[in-house]
């Protein structure tokens, strides 16, 4: 089985019984703590932050200014 199938099965189960709004829900918690431990990562191997945030959205394929919110908003939130 290919790793896409093994996730798409994985996302399957966790949302299972979940109402669409849920599971949008669910998907985007788990899309930011993704973006925010790549964030974490690269600053951690010594990349600057804002080269951090930009090289991470070119990955995730999303603005860097949704990286940047996500960023500033979990540290605002703490």
């Amino acid at each position: 089985m290919r790793h896409e199938e093994r996730l798409l099965e994985e996302l399957r189960r966790e949302l299972r019984g979940l109402s669409t709004t849920q599971a949008l829900a669910y998907l985007r918690r788990a899309e930011e703590a993704a973006i925010r431990r790549d964030v974490a990562r690269r600053t951690a191997r010594g990349e600057k932050k804002c080269y951090a945030m930009g090289e991470t959205a070119y990955d995730y394929c999303c603005s860097y200014e949704k990286v940047r919110g996500i960023i500033y908003r979990n540290k605002e939130n703490q």
